[in-house]
């Protein structure tokens, strides 16, 4: 308890701080709209914020890129060149553009003046470029950000919307530190917490916090997620996509070579295999926007299966999630279980679910509601496998699927009569 108290106080502290300093020169008129993420960005990052480690050698790039598509990453974090972006829509590669490149042989860091225009041009070439992911243009805690050149941090990102109002811009910090300052509207607001290195303190409390903060900036949840094993990484990633989340970033390097091959004996090599798993959903992410609500099961284990503190944890659901509403119209019999409810702009409901537990497979059992069942709704499970939809048939009205360990599935529900208002979730 002590632990939350102290995350609560320092959380608010770091959120109140800069609203009076990065206010005072804010613009009066609401910023435009960013656009949205079209699909989830899979992303490898080797430098940031100064340049990049990735070869200059356009055969080494390319080899490159050939191994990232075969692995399940769809975007690349690193300096802008002509040659590059060929190359990254020759192979279906989003560029996610770094634009603090300072270094010699980057120049394009946009706080600085004379390598600003070159930034500019850079914007404005790639408009409306499907090869283009978007921006980076800050990872670490924004305090750091500063005034550089005597701007802050709202003046950057509304010269890239103002150059290129067709790609989203990446702003990243620690935690939640700060992250409601800037009123520009980015279009990604990234993080990094690292839970299972750092504490589990943060990851739910910050996914919450994203979650309940971005709508309000029409943007989206990124991460940044440290390698480490299978388990671990798929457990951060699949419980951040419940809360609609769009972007994850590996930090830092990934399982390939100076070659650009894929090495199987490379610390990150298990994000080939969840990168494989994960890609042919990336668009059906990228659809469904963001949730509407997000709802808990009851727990018994851990994250890392084991059994948890009662005296410490008291409550039903863990890390104070919400739990399911008794009305709600989806239901949990059997699975311990996250679920974020999504819809589709046809109207259809989406509903990802994420096991509670990194280490224990879960058989899931679910109903949903009477009123759905009437008007003969249809659900199904996208099969990650063969990139379809498969249907999933009821026994005695109840729904079940297995999910693996730390795993993820998403379920689509078509033809349900109760329509909630906007926000509602659909009870």
């Amino acid at each position: 308890m002590r632990d939350i108290c102290l995350f609560l106080i320092s959380t608010a502290v770091c959120l109140w701080f800069p609203l009076v300093s990065f206010a005072q020169s804010g613009e009066k008129k609401e910023p435009p709209r960013p656009p949205a993420p079209k699909e989830f960005a899979y992303v490898l990052s080797n430098g940031y914020g100064e340049g990049d480690r990735f070869s200059n050698d356009p055969k080494i790039f390319e080899n490159l890129l050939i191994n990232m598509r075969k692995s399940g990453f769809n975007t690349i974090h690193c300096v802008y060149r002509d040659w590059r972006v060929e190359l990254c829509r020759k192979h279906k590669v989003k560029m996610m553009i770094d634009v603090l490149a300072w270094k010699e042989g980057g120049g394009t860091d946009i706080r600085k003046p004379d390598q600003r225009a070159v930034v500019k041009k850079i914007c404005e070439k790639a408009r409306g470029d499907d090869a283009v992911w978007g921006y980076n243009l800050w990872n670490e805690t924004l305090s750091f950000f500063g005034n550089p050149d005597g701007k802050n941090v709202d003046a950057y990102i509304a010269m890239l919307k103002e150059w290129d109002p067709t790609h989203p811009v990446w702003l990243g910090t620690r935690t939640v530190s700060y992250a409601n300052a800037p009123k520009q509207k980015p279009g990604v607001h990234g993080y990094y917490d690292y839970p299972w290195h750092r504490g589990f303190l943060y990851h739910f409390a910050d996914l919450m916090w994203y979650y309940k903060y971005v709508p309000s900036q029409d943007g989206y949840i990124g991460r940044w997620e440290q390698g480490s094993n299978f388990n671990w990484n798929s457990y951060s990633l699949n419980t951040s996509i419940v809360f609609g989340t769009k972007v994850t970033i590996w930090f830092i390097g990934g399982p390939f070579d100076k070659e650009g091959h894929v090495d199987p004996r490379h610390r990150f090599h298990h994000l080939v295999k969840l990168g494989q798993e994960m890609q042919l959903l990336y668009p059906e992410l990228g659809k469904i926007g963001r949730p509407t609500d997000v709802f808990s099961t009851p727990t018994a284990k851990t994250h890392d299966n084991k059994p948890r503190d009662r005296k410490k944890d008291k409550g039903d659901t863990p890390w104070r999630l919400p739990a399911f509403p008794r009305d709600f119209w989806f239901q949990v019999h059997a699975g311990e279980v996250l679920a974020g409810f999504f819809r589709y702009p046809s109207g259809e409901d989406a509903v990802f679910v994420a096991n509670h537990n990194a280490f224990l497979k879960q058989p899931v059992v679910f109903t949903i509601g009477t009123k759905v069942r009437d008007n003969q709704a249809g659900v199904e499970i996208f099969d990650r496998a063969t990139g379809q939809w498969r249907l999933l048939k009821p026994t005695n009205n109840r729904y079940a699927f297995d999910l693996r360990p730390g795993g993820g599935e998403l379920l689509r529900i078509r033809g349900r009569r109760e329509r909630a208002p906007p926000g509602q979730g659909g009870r």
